[in-house]
This record gives C-alpha cells, sequence and structure tokens, in this order.
C-alpha cells in the first residue's frame, strides 16, 4: 500500500518500516473480540458524530482476524439507523488512548485521505486488552507530537504533583451551600433577600460600607443548580491550571478575578445582587488563555492549541447564553475574565524547573502590587457613586427592609383588630392604639421608600411611585379609621373605606413589578 503523505510501507519478519513521514512499528497478533463502546468525538465542550460514519452513541467493535468491524447508531437524531463498517488492521495508524477513550485513524477510500475514530470503552479491561490487538503504526508527525505531550505531562507533574488549591476552594463553596440550605435558604431557588444575609454582593450594602461582600459572594450560590455547574466546571479544569501556575499563583489568580468580577458587576449595575464562583471560574480561564497563549512557557502547539481553543469556547458560549438569558451577571463574567487573563501575563512562568526558581517570589510580588492597584482603581467609582447611582442604591436598600417592616406593621394592625372586633378592646383604646403604634408605622415606611430621589427616568422610578402610593394610603387609612372612631364619624369611615380600597389597587400593581 502507497499513499503520498506516508510512504511505502516494507514489511520484513514481523517488522513494519514506514518509509516517508512514518515511524516504525510492529504488527501484532489479534484475537477475536467483540466491545461495547460509546461512540462519538469531543468538540469543545460537546460530543459530536465521526467524520465518515455518522456514528454517535452506544455501538460496538468487533476485531476479528486482520478486520475491524464499527457497528452504530448513525447519527444523533438517527431513528434506529446503524451504520457499519469494516477496516483492515493494516489500515489503522495513530492509536492514542486517554482513560477509556481510545481514538485511531485509518485510510480513507481516496488518495491522500484518512478518517478518525472515536470511542469510550465500557472499562479498562477492555482498553487494556485493545492495546494488545490495535496496531502501532504512527506518523513521524503524530509520534512528534505524541512525545511532546508526553514530555509535558511529566514535567507538569514533576513541577506540581499535587493541585490541593481547587478541591479545598469546591469545599469551602460546598459547604457554605450547605450551611445556608440548613439554615432555611431554598435549595433549588431561595429568596434574594436571604442570600443577601449570607454575604451576596447586593450593590447598596456592598457600596455602603460592607466591602466584604465582594470576597464573600464569591462562595454563595443561588440554589443547587448554580452552584453544581460552578463546581463541576472548576473541578474539571481547575486542577490542570493550578499544576500550570503554581497553586499560590492560582489561588492569587482565582481570587483577583473574582474581585475583579464583583467590582465589575457593581460597576455595570450598582443596584445588583449577584453571588457565584462564576466570575473567579471565567477568570481561570483567561489565565489559561494567556499562559498557553506565550510559547515561551512551554506548552506544546497542539496543547496549546486545543486548551486555547476550550477556553474560548467555553468563554464565547456562556457569555453568549447569558446575555441571551436575563438573571445572568455577564458584567461579573467580562469581569473576571479580563482580570483573570491580566494577571495570568503577569503570573505565568515556563514549565522550567530552572525557571520556576527564576520567577519567585519577585514576580509573585509583582501580581500583589498589580492586583492592589487595579482593585484600587476599580473601587474608586464604587466608593464615590454619583447622586442618581447613590439614590439607587437608597432605594435598593429600602426595599431590602420594605417586607420586614411591612410585616410587623400589618401584623400589629391585625392584632388590635381582632381585639375590637371580638370587644376585647373599647373603640377609644383601639383607635388610640392605631393612633400611637400603627400609623407611626406605616409613616416610617412611607419615608423609607420615598427619601431615595429617583428621576423619572430611573428604571425604578415607576415602581417607587407604587410603593409610595401604597404605603401612604396605608397610612392615611388608619389615621382616618381612628379619627372616625372617636368621633363616631360615618363620613370619615367611609372615607377611609375609599383610601383602603385605593392602597389595595396599589398592592395589586406592585404584585405584577414582581
Amino acid at each position: 500500500m502507497q499513499s503520498q503523505d506516508q510512504g511505502e510501507i516494507m514489511q520484513q519478519e514481523n517488522v513494519v518500516s514506514l518509509m516517508g513521514d512514518e515511524s516504525i512499528a510492529r504488527v501484532v497478533s489479534v484475537a477475536p473480540a467483540t466491545y461495547k463502546v460509546k461512540f462519538g468525538q469531543r468538540s469543545g465542550q460537546r460530543k459530536r458524530p465521526l467524520d465518515l460514519l455518522d456514528l454517535f452513541g452506544s455501538g460496538q467493535i468487533t476485531i476479528n482476524g486482520d478486520q475491524v468491524l464499527l457497528n452504530g447508531p448513525c447519527g444523533r437524531f438517527s431513528m434506529g439507523k446503524k451504520a457499519q463498517l469494516s477496516v483492515p488492521l493494516s489500515d489503522i495508524f495513530n492509536v492514542e488512548w486517554s482513560g477509556l477513550t481510545v481514538r485511531f485513524r485509518f485510510d480513507g477510500d481516496r488518495e491522500n485521505l484518512s478518517h478518525q475514530v472515536e470511542f469510550t470503552a465500557a472499562n479498562r479491561d477492555d482498553v487494556a486488552t485493545l492495546r494488545q490487538q490495535l496496531p502501532v503504526r504512527q506518523t513521524a508527525a503524530f509520534a512528534r507530537q505524541h512525545a511532546e505531550l508526553q514530555e509535558y505531562r511529566s514535567r507538569l507533574m514533576t513541577l506540581s504533583p499535587r493541585a490541593p488549591v481547587t478541591p479545598v476552594l469546591v469545599a469551602i463553596n460546598v459547604l457554605v451551600f450547605v450551611a445556608m440550605c440548613v439554615g432555611g435558604v431554598g435549595f433549588f431557588a431561595p429568596n434574594g433577600n436571604d442570600v443577601v444575609h449570607w454575604g451576596s454582593n447586593f450593590g447598596p450594602l456592598t457600596m455602603g460600607g460592607q466591602w466584604w461582600r465582594l470576597f464573600t459572594s464569591l462562595f454563595v450560590h443561588f440554589g443547587i443548580i448554580h452552584i453544581a455547574c460552578n463546581m463541576l466546571v472548576l473541578l474539571a479544569s481547575g486542577s490542570l491550571i493550578e499544576r500550570l501556575f503554581g497553586s499560590s499563583r492560582f489561588l492569587l489568580l482565582y481570587l483577583f478575578a473574582g474581585l475583579c468580577g464583583s467590582m465589575a458587576s457593581l460597576l455595570w449595575n450598582p443596584a445588583v445582587n449577584s453571588a457565584g464562583a462564576s466570575g473567579a471560574i471565567f477568570g481561570i480561564y483567561g489565565g489559561l488563555i494567556a499562559f498557553v497563549m506565550n510559547s515561551r512557557n512551554g506548552v506544546p502547539v497542539a496543547v496549546m492549541v486545543g486548551q486555547r481553543n476550550s477556553a474560548l469556547f467555553f468563554a464565547f458560549y456562556n457569555l453568549v447564553f447569558g446575555f441571551a438569558h436575563s438573571g445572568i451577571d455577564n458584567a461579573a463574567h467580562i469581569g473576571g475574565l479580563v482580570g483573570g487573563f491580566a494577571m495570568g501575563l503577569v503570573l505565568a512562568r515556563p514549565l522550567r524547573k530552572e525557571s520556576r526558581i527564576g520567577f519567585g517570589m519577585p514576580q509573585f510580588a509583582t501580581g500583589l502590587v498589580v492586583a492592589a492597584i487595579v482593585l484600587g482603581a476599580m473601587s474608586w467609582p464604587l466608593g464615590h457613586p454619583s447622586a442618581k447611582a447613590l439614590a439607587e442604591q437608597q432605594f435598593q436598600t429600602a426595599l431590602l427592609d420594605f417586607p420586614a417592616q411591612e410585616r410587623r406593621v400589618v401584623e400589629e394592625a391585625n392584632a388590635v383588630g381582632k381585639k375590637a372586633q371580638s370587644g376585647a378592646m373599647s373603640g377609644a383604646d383601639y383607635a388610640g392604639v392605631l393612633q400611637r403604634d400603627v400609623v407611626p408605622g406605616w409613616d416610617h415606611i412611607y419615608a423609607l421608600v420615598s427619601a431615595p430621589k429617583l428621576e423619572p427616568g430611573d428604571s425604578q422610578y415607576a415602581l417607587q411611585q407604587t410603593l409610595n402610593r401604597y404605603a401612604d394610603g396605608r397610612r392615611r387609612t388608619y389615621r382616618l379609621i381612628a379619627q372616625a372612631v372617636l368621633q363616631n364619624d360615618a363620613a370619615l369611615m367611609e372615607q377611609a373605606k375609599a383610601t383602603k380600597a385605593d392602597a389595595d389597587a396599589a398592592m395589586l400593581e406592585l404584585n405584577k413589578m414582581k
């Protein structure tokens, strides 16, 4: 058999010599065997069918003599259609192994054309047997690339044999989430106010002096789906990126990117209530891009291209998804990604022992200085908001306090009303409690929501006006009731009923605005 790029194969005494762009490989005998596999190639974060056979999903590979028989569903939406192809063992080359995943190429039916097969074996025993049965024929380019990859992995594991920070970060996030659930925060979709009490990045409170929320929000999540997605991504990629940078640098990269994301979120929307590790996770992907894009860091080209493309795909896909769906804080994602990329440029160092020593504490100290300068610059506008931004923050703080204040006054009014209706309290005493406790309570709520001076163009202006109408209606209602009872005035009582009806209508409008 002969092809332009592979040269001529000459078989002599069970040894195949590949001329041209191929290495030396041996022929191994194969015993008939069938293996259950799952076909499909990785493409970014997903799997896709094969280029030639369109195989995707559960199937079989049978090795019988000098033939490999591939059987499986034809395509992702095959509706039961099957595909089958027999490939001579002599046509197979460039076999790769990664855990349970096996891939190889085989010569196509036209000159200079080859196709790739990728599948996941059922268990390690099958992989071990397949290693003995599949050919070891390799092209010279593949052999060089494979040797570079093995040497890269060896260097990485020698320089950073452990990656302890990643599992610790995951454990902290999980423990905080468990504590939140035990504390009464919802498991699937917690109330935003409840998450604020656990340290989310709530703009009015953060910019009101609780700056620690920029940090604590990195470990707080909005429900099980939110934390599960973030922790799965962190586990999948964190250990590799930690080994590339080293544990202490990885931690600095993670925290710096997370803080950049938190600040970017407030700069974009000062009234935001944000939480989660996604800004920091975007940041470590930004650091990964910065690391692999520099050829001096010692990452093989094939690895560099694969990791760069994977990181770019992750960032692009999740940013597009975030822009397409409400409730996703893309400002934090972008801030984390940019911050992580910048810090990655500062902290990255070649994968060589001597470089790791030479780029030690001075480079790490530079990273700390850069972090301090960048975070300080970002914090300046947050600590000096405009009058418009300050009013929005004050109104958001009022909204946070409003439910508890309203509940207290409503419960007090209902309790005294029941006593008056049952005869346990005289009319005069009932009116006195309304004037002494209930009306001042509603006066306080009205002052709370009306004090921020929002402008008609503000996004929260209509909500504030409706809240003002509701709170004002309630306080005037109870004031009129107290006067009507003391003066035994039916006209005042009718006026109180009309005022209450208007306040009830405002409450219905508020419910529609949620």
